[in-house]
């Protein structure tokens, strides 16, 4: 093998070399477009899942709020409804007994 030879085959092998590296780099670039890519694509759908759960719990917590509410509501209406009915009776009981005392 003469020098021309060695140095055509090291010159082929340094373009080969140069070719695999440039297509190295560019599928290396191809991935991470791709992974910023898949990257923006989690992150949206990890908070859109976040967002909707967000939601239905302050759904859930609003209508339970409503209903211990309407609950309070009746039972303090019920309560409000005894006393009335108590204070009534004492009331009447209380004027019986006036009217007996100024009576007698």
């Amino acid at each position: 093998m003469s020098g021309l030879e060695t140095i055509k085959i090291i010159v082929d092998a340094e373009k080969e070399a140069s070719r695999m590296l440039e297509e190295a780099q560019r599928k290396a670039t191809e991935i991470r477009k791709q992974i910023d890519i898949t990257i923006e694509n989690k992150r949206s759908e990890a908070l859109s899942s976040a967002k909707q759960k967000a939601s239905e719990i302050t759904e859930r917590a609003e209508n339970e709020g409503k209903s211990e509410a309407e609950k309070f509501e009746r039972e303090s209406s019920g309560k409000l409804h005894e006393l009335v009915t108590n204070a009534s009776s004492k009331k009447e009981s209380a004027v019986k007994k006036l009217v007996e005392l100024v009576l007698s």
